[in-house]
């Protein structure tokens, strides 16, 4: 747009300065007097032409630099969002390896409950560990009262069922959770859409017993500001309720379920 407006204002410089410098020829054809006095005058006005002359190419340069200016950003924007990328899928890459690698096991209280017979609770990994953690945690929750699910009682519900007995396995998992939503936000050449596409690109990769699980890390102080990321991206948006919607709701405030505006 810029470089068009460069063009027209050179071109009609270039004409006005023609149609000046023709002007005794012209006038000489139109039969208009030409003696001195009148071409010392004629002469005099090229100051002022000069003058006007002198501000369109200052404006011509200013648009110039500043045209210069823009590609030299969008081109150092291009970079940034490839290297971006780049490191984003080689991050979500690696939070799939440490999901694999995700290990849990039912607790003595689970198995004595008769939630599980003790031949079946053996240690797995990867997803089917993540559901069973999530599994025990609403179990957990689901023997108190409802009005006594507080952040603080859910997080220390968490810690006590993950952290304390598998933290060597769930807490790459959870630091390279952290480490995505973190680079999105952090992201300074992203725009709101681009860091909502990411983010949804994502949560797109989460199971709901992730998401779940997610949640209740977010409540425990080991987890840094996680409730904050996981609130700005809507991460619990869609969790159903019997994956744990309805003690998450009642830590987090309502736009961690709503959608994200732009």
């Amino acid at each position: 747009m810029e470089d068009r407006i460069v063009r027209r204002v050179a071109i009609g410089a270039f004409i006005l300065w023609l149609v000046w410098a023709l002007h005794p020829f012209l006038a000489k054809r139109m039969l208009i007097p030409w003696d001195a006095p009148t071409v010392g005058q004629w002469g005099d006005s090229f100051g002022a032409l000069n003058a006007l002359m002198s501000t369109l190419a200052f404006a011509a340069v200013f648009f110039t630099l500043r045209l210069q200016q823009r590609q030299i950003n969008d081109a150092q924007r291009d970079q940034h969002i490839q290297r971006f990328e780049s490191t984003y899928f080689e991050v979500l890459h690696l939070f799939r390896e440490a999901r694999e690698a995700f290990q849990y096991k039912y607790g003595e209280a689970y198995v004595d409950a008769g939630k599980i017979k003790p031949l079946f609770n053996s240690l797995t990994s990867g997803l089917d560990a993540v559901r069973r953690a999530n599994f025990e945690i609403l179990w957990r929750l689901g023997n108190m009262p409802i009005d006594e699910i507080k952040p603080q009682f859910v997080g220390d519900v968490y810690e006590a069922a993950v952290i304390d007995r598998y933290e060597s396995s769930t807490g790459p998992y959870f630091r390279l959770f952290y480490t995505i939503l973190f680079r999105i936000r952090d992201d300074n050449f992203l725009t709101p859409t681009e860091k909502r596409r990411y983010a949804n690109l994502f949560r797109s990769q989460l199971s709901s017993h992730e998401v779940a699980l997610a949640g209740f890390n977010g409540l425990n102080p080991v987890s840094k500001d996680l409730a904050t990321l996981i609130i700005e991206f809507r991460i619990l948006k869609y969790l159903p309720d019997e994956f744990g919607r309805k003690y998450l709701a009642r830590c987090y405030p309502p736009q961690a379920f709503e959608d994200r505006p732009d």
